[in-house]
């Protein structure tokens, strides 16, 4: 699979926790490469993007999905099959335990609807069980207009909730980050349609 990493991708990827000081509970459940073959097997090649965000689309995404936006910009990969059709795209982000960052990636589909999402990297003694699946679960087919809120669309885990209202909020966040900057990249690349008009 072909893999385009700019500096800017680098260095969100940085900033994501790759390269901090590994904690004691770390533990790495998928790597990138893993994750890309998990949430799309039919991908042929993934072209990995990075994006800073301008001051207007942090702004839109902020109001729009009512989060913060904590990152610079973001970092995707857009997968594809041989005859260069879209399968949809992978997203890099990461959220707040306790004490540490827990990386992991959203999948979402051509229509900005969650496919699933795969945790990489738990640093925290506890809260692990976000990785059930049966948790994961929950976000499979919810977009920016669906409730994506912990006790409100997103039953929580007894004793992970700071890790389970995180990356709910997260995935909200994302959601949003869609429809204002991943869609219109790829729309002006070529690679989906323009919406019709309403």
């Amino acid at each position: 699979m072909k893999h385009k990493l700019g500096g800017f991708g680098l260095a969100l990827a940085l900033l994501a926790g790759l390269l901090l000081a590994p904690s004691a509970h770390a533990k790495r459940y998928l790597t990138r490469v893993q994750a890309e073959k998990i949430c799309f097997p039919k991908a042929d090649r993934f072209e990995w993007k990075s994006h800073r965000y301008t001051p207007a689309q942090a702004m839109a995404i902020r109001k729009a999905s009512g989060m913060m936006v904590i990152d610079p910009g973001l970092w995707y990969g857009v997968a594809f099959k041989k005859d260069g059709q879209v399968l949809g795209v992978l997203v890099f982000d990461r959220a707040s335990g306790k004490h540490e960052f827990i990386d992991y990636v959203i999948a979402l589909t051509p229509e900005g609807k969650v496919r699933q999402i795969e945790i990489l990297e738990y640093r925290e003694s506890w809260g692990h069980e976000i990785r059930r699946a049966g948790w994961r679960k929950q976000f499979v087919n919810k977009d920016a207009q669906s409730k994506l809120k912990l006790h409100d669309g997103i039953h929580n885990i007894a004793g992970a909730t700071i890790s389970c209202r995180n990356v709910t909020d997260g995935v909200r966040r994302t959601t949003h980050a869609w429809h204002v900057v991943v869609r219109p990249a790829l729309v002006t690349a070529g690679w989906l349609p323009k919406l019709a008009a309403k």
